[in-house]
């Protein structure tokens, strides 16, 4: 059985729904599940609704699991560095205490969804190696490095298994707009309550947006990897494009000159973050299928026939 932890997020929404589809036994695992969607995979899989903060819960909703995908996580970059003690507290303690309990309960594979834009830090190489130095600047990649070495740590001592993705900017239709993460969603979000778009700095900071359906490619191939993988791959699109052309994508996709602000730019956040995904092509023979122009028109239609529903914005 595949655990999804974090099963009622934007990723978790997709790998789970993906999963189902493929006819794995999975069982899903979140804080709290939106009414629609539990009762979309109601029958399907199983539902638990627990949090890393409940230990008890977490060990016992961790019988027949062999696969842990943690997509659990309260921490993100745009908190900048101002709660970085909450962070350790929330998403670093928690979650080395539910490995823990992995291990005790059996868990032969963990897969971990870390940051590929935030846990290299400034000056790295571009495109970005797995071997590359990880010097994170702000509490979010720190975190998620942290978490890394603790699962490494297991892997070595106790013979887990583990493949740790390292994602760049995922984006597509389901995400929303929280916890001050996904420039997409953001600027959607600004678009529907008809206010200027905020940028920060000058827009010219580039990033690696990763389509979901590639995202969840990866995700699936890990759970089916042979042999014992011990391993980080970086996950994303290979391509980097900056905040202004972003903004310009979604203007086609809706065709809509949006307004913009510019704001002084986040101490915490790089210049650019690029990947290099060489490993992840050969290791999980995977590679990104979706042109950007063409997930940020799914993304955009998605949105827009959200918001023409009863009740929708």
């Amino acid at each position: 059985m595949i655990g999804v932890y974090g099963a009622d997020g934007f990723i978790g929404r997709h790998l789970v729904r993906r999963l189902i589809g493929h006819g794995s036994q999975v069982r899903a695992v979140s804080r709290r599940f939106d009414r629609e969607y539990s009762d979309e995979i109601e029958g399907k899989a199983d539902i638990v609704a627990a949090d890393l903060s409940q230990p008890l819960a977490m060990a016992s909703s961790l019988q027949d699991v062999e696969t842990v995908v943690q997509l659990m996580s309260s921490s993100s970059p745009g908190l900048r560095n101002d709660h970085a003690v909450a962070d350790i507290a929330e998403n670093v303690v928690p979650h080395v205490e539910f490995l823990e309990n992995c291990l005790s309960a059996g868990v032969k594979r963990y897969i971990f969804i870390s940051s590929g834009g935030t846990v290299y830090g400034p000056n790295a190489p571009v495109p970005t190696p797995e071997t590359a130095p990880t010097n994170p600047i702000s509490s979010h990649g720190l975190t998620k490095l942290v978490v890394e070495k603790y699962i490494q740590m297991h892997g070595h001592v106790d013979g887990l298994e583990y493949v740790i993705l390292r994602v760049a900017n995922p984006y597509g239709p389901g995400q929303t707009f929280r916890k001050g993460q996904g420039l997409v969603p953001a600027i959607i979000d600004r678009w529907q309550k008809k206010q200027p778009v905020r940028i920060f700095g000058d827009g010219a900071a580039r990033r690696d947006y990763i389509f979901i359906d590639d995202v969840i490619d990866a995700i699936e191939a890990a759970t089916a990897m042979p042999g014992s993988p011990q391993m980080i791959l970086n996950v994303g699109s290979g391509e980097t494009r900056s905040i202004n052309e972003v903004v310009e994508a979604i203007e086609v996709a809706t065709g809509v000159a949006l307004k913009r602000e510019y704001v002084e730019a986040r101490s915490t956040d790089v210049d650019i973050a690029c990947l290099d995904i060489t490993r992840a092509r050969e290791m999980l023979s995977w590679a990104p299928r979706t042109d950007f122009r063409q997930g940020m028109k799914q993304t955009v239609a998605q949105f827009l026939g959200q918001a023409a529903k009863p009740g929708g914005r």
